[in-house]
């Protein structure tokens, strides 16, 4: 048996029928669910707008609506050739609702600019009926990616987050997908550029050789391939010209995989005139169509 959820778990104030008129079955919560488990940070986006990307965190999960605080009260084990769920060692025979229970918060909305502020509203996109995509743990290149409804908000009058406005999550395990994110997003580049730790220190020469929706790997020149600043987790800015284009972009992040002279880094933030801002989807696609210019 593979445990993933030593708390007991409480019944939750909510009696309303889930919004998903679907019948839940254990086989497919089990497989989504070491992608979301509870405690994680995770990145979400409200009504498919990806611009407005916060982070957040499942806080409990609520099963046939009683809460479930801890990863270790949920486990499962296979069954003729299905997997099947347990709630503290019974066996859950019926799930007629699965939810996430989420802050209403969402860390990175006081990074936002007014105008995604506006279109992001109250509550961090947790309102009734909201479709809210979250983006599990990553595995082996492969992108968890979840649709969820919220059910509703409603402030804990129990439990471990007494008192706490929370957000409601209907969950149904056929609207979870992994996306292999190299196989269909990355492109191939041959880009000449300038790596650096920080703006105004000596740029380093380097060639950008592949570039997908959220990362772009880096060859620079091997005379310092050495170098300890493009360890990973550091903080590296990448400045680089498009093909028939003569404007520059500058685009920052942090270093994911560094082996030799080659370093793999995240797309986090992009210059705009004289500040850095974080990187929209319409800045990736920009980029990617100028970059494709090149293959013509």
């Amino acid at each position: 048996m593979l445990g993933i959820f030593n708390k007991r778990a409480k019944t939750i104030v909510v009696k309303e029928k889930p919004s998903l008129k679907v019948s839940l079955d254990g086989d497919g919560l089990a497989r989504l669910l070491p992608y979301f488990p509870i405690g994680n940070k995770l990145r979400y986006f409200p009504e498919f707008k990806q611009e407005l990307t916060l982070n957040t965190a499942i806080i409990a999960y609520a099963i046939n609506n009683e809460l479930v605080y801890s990863n270790d009260d949920i486990s499962w084990q296979e069954e003729n050739g299905a997997f099947q769920l347990y709630l503290l060692g019974k066996r859950l025979k019926k799930i007629k609702s699965f939810c996430f229970i989420m802050p209403t918060v969402g860390r990175g909305e006081e990074e936002l600019d007014y105008a995604r502020k506006a279109r992001l509203g109250k509550d961090g996109g947790f309102i009734k009926g909201n479709n809210i995509t979250l983006n599990g743990e990553q595995s082996d290149g492969r992108l968890p990616l979840l649709d969820a409804t919220v059910r509703k908000q409603l402030i804990l009058k129990e439990g471990h987050f007494v008192g706490h406005k929370v957000a409601i999550l209907d969950i149904d395990p056929r609207a979870f997908k992994l996306i292999e994110q190299r196989r269909h997003v990355r492109l191939r580049t041959d880009i000449v550029g300038e790596i650096q730790t920080k703006l105004g220190q000596v740029p380093q020469r380097c060639t950008m050789v592949d570039f997908s929706d959220r990362a772009a790997r880096i060859i620079y020149d091997g005379e310092d391939s050495g170098r300890s600043s493009y360890r990973e987790g550091s903080v590296i800015t990448l400045s680089f010209e498009l093909p028939k284009s003569t404007e520059s972009r500058v685009i920052r992040g942090k270093v994911i995989r560094q082996h030799d002279a080659t370093v793999v880094m995240t797309l986090d933030n992009i210059m705009r005139e004289k500040d850095f801002e974080k990187v929209e989807l319409f800045d990736i696609m920009e980029i990617k169509a100028n970059l494709l210019q090149q293959q013509f």
